[in-house]
Formats: structure tokens, C-alpha cells, sequence
């Protein structure tokens, strides 16, 4: 019987080499800083640059993959009668998901579902592995895509920036919000909504008060005590996602961990010092 196999984005911020030893495959966007370009988290990836961001005198950009991209990797992977399964970055925050629709369209006769995450980094990282262990159990397309889904509908992502300066720089917030919120030391709490859309939550003094914050958020939405899957993801503070997961693991009953670095295309709007909180509910 034809396998089912999976296809993410290079977003997901799971090493894209892991990914590929398991068979999942990973089509990469590009990072752009002036005229030096580089494939997100193949050629650029981690403290490399968050060193760069930090000190390039352009803002930099991202770029999605082309149609042609995905439709190449849509025809080789359905060729021999198998069906695919795309998790994609949220579709509001990038073109990548409609790209990979498009490509889907152009191949009518064969079984591939494109899946807007509605989340970001590891948020579609933990339901592209979950996904992929349904897979290996043996589930069929519409299984695998059904799972797929309805973890989409369940997740919880919420998270810090540390600095208004990148939302400012990228246009997300005016001048007047980034001048008090950076004069009065406000770090931004934000969630991503059942689209996919950033959200403002609240905002805290100080970066001490972060992690107790999105874990009193969190358990506003997910019980504590409950059995969850958490994933978790930094920008250059890795000694801070460890507290994350630390506390987050004395409030829940967490049976998967998943943790990673925010890689560009998230890391250039919200910047470094940023910490994610992901759950999934477990049925």
C-alpha cells in the first residue's frame, strides 16, 4: 500500500538534517541580508544569526519558496503512488503556504494535503514529528492528515520578546509604543489566535517576570496537571528556555519535550531574547 510521507518548511526550526534522516522532507526559505543571501537554517541558523542580526546595518528579509520549489518535491515524492502530507508556517505570516497550494493544484491526480499550521517555529516543528510517528505506525493519508489537523486546532502558542526594537523596525508597532513600552523596560506577551494571527496578551516589567507569565497564561488554557506535549523555542537565551521547560514541567504532565532555536524568518520581526511556550493537549 502507498506510504504517506511529509513535507514541512525550513520555519519549523527543527534541524532540517533530522528532519531528512527521518524522511521528512524540508524545502528552505532564504535569508537575505542586503545582497548576501543564505538558505534559513541550512547555510543560517542559531547564534550565527542572531550575531549577524544584532550587528548588520540592514534589516534583514526572508523569502519564501517559489511554486516550483514545492512542485518539485510535490512530483518526486507522489510519483510512485504515495500521498503527502505539508505542514507549513502560518499562512498570515508568510506566502509559503499559498505557494505550496498552488503547486498542489498543479498536480490534480495525486494526494497531497497542504495544512496551514496557524503557528510558528517549533509550534509546527512538535506536529510535524507527531505527525510523522502516526505515519510510521502504519495510518493512511487521510489519518496522518486528519491528525495532523486537529493538533493544529489544539496547540497553544504563546511567547516574550525581550525588545520592542525589531517589531518597531518591521512596522509592527508605531513609534509611540516602542518609545514607552523600551522606556518603561515592558516586555510584550503575545499568542498566536486560532488564524494565526499575533495577538497581544499583556506585558511585563522586566525579564524576571516573563517566564511565571506565560506559564500562568498557559494554564488559563490548558489545565494544569493535564498531559500535554511541550515544545519550546529561544532566541539566543538558551539558559532561559531551560527554565521554561523546567517550570513548565512542574505544572503539566509533560510526555514529549521538543526544544529549539527561533530561526530567521520569526527572529527577524521579534528579535533576540525572544521564548516561546507551546503546548498540545494529549487526548
Amino acid at each position: 500500500m502507498p506510504s504517506v510521507k511529509l513535507v514541512t518548511d525550513s520555519a519549523c526550526d527543527i534541524d532540517p538534517q533530522y528532519l531528512e534522516r527521518l524522511g521528512v522532507r524540508v524545502v528552505p526559505l532564504t535569508v537575505r541580508f542586503g545582497e548576501e543571501t543564505y538558505l534559513d537554517n541550512y547555510e543560517m541558523r542559531g547564534k550565527t544569526f542572531y550575531d549577524k542580526l544584532r550587528t548588520s546595518e540592514v534589516l534583514p528579509r526572508t523569502s519564501s519558496p517559489s511554486v516550483g520549489d514545492f512542485h518539485k518535491v510535490f512530483d518526486e515524492l507522489t510519483a510512485d503512488g504515495s500521498g503527502v502530507v505539508a505542514i507549513l508556517l502560518s499562512e498570515v505570516l508568510s506566502g509559503t503556504y499559498q505557494a505550496a497550494q498552488m503547486a498542489a493544484s498543479m498536480l490534480p491526480d495525486r494526494r497531497i494535503a497542504v495544512i496551514n499550521s496557524k503557528t510558528a517555529s517549533v509550534g509546527y516543528g512538535l506536529i510535524v514529528l507527531e505527525a510523522h510517528d502516526v505515519a510510521e505506525q502504519g495510518a493512511g493519508f487521510e489519518e496522518v492528515r486528519d491528525a495532523a489537523q486537529s493538533m493544529v486546532d489544539n496547540l497553544v502558542t504563546m511567547y516574550a520578546v525581550d525588545t520592542l526594537d525589531y517589531l518597531y523596525k518591521n512596522g509592527r508597532i508605531g513609534r509611540a509604543k516602542h518609545f514607552w513600552g523600551s522606556t518603561l523596560n515592558l516586555k510584550g506577551i503575545l499568542v498566536l489566535d486560532k488564524e494565526g494571527y499575533v495577538s497581544g496578551l499583556d506585558r511585563v516589567r522586566g525579564r524576571s517576570k516573563i517566564i511565571p507569565r506565560l506559564i500562568e497564561l498557559a494554564g488559563e488554557r490548558i489545565p494544569y496537571g493535564s498531559r500535554v506535549k511541550l515544545g519550546m523555542c529561544h532566541a539566543d537565551v538558551p539558559g532561559e528556555g531551560a527554565k521554561l521547560v523546567a517550570a513548565a514541567k512542574e505544572k503539566w504532565q509533560v510526555v514529549r519535550t521538543v526544544e529549539t532555536e527561533i530561526g530567521a524568518v520569526i527572529g527577524i520581526h521579534n528579535g533576540p531574547g525572544t521564548l516561546a511556550l507551546i503546548l498540545l493537549p494529549v487526548e
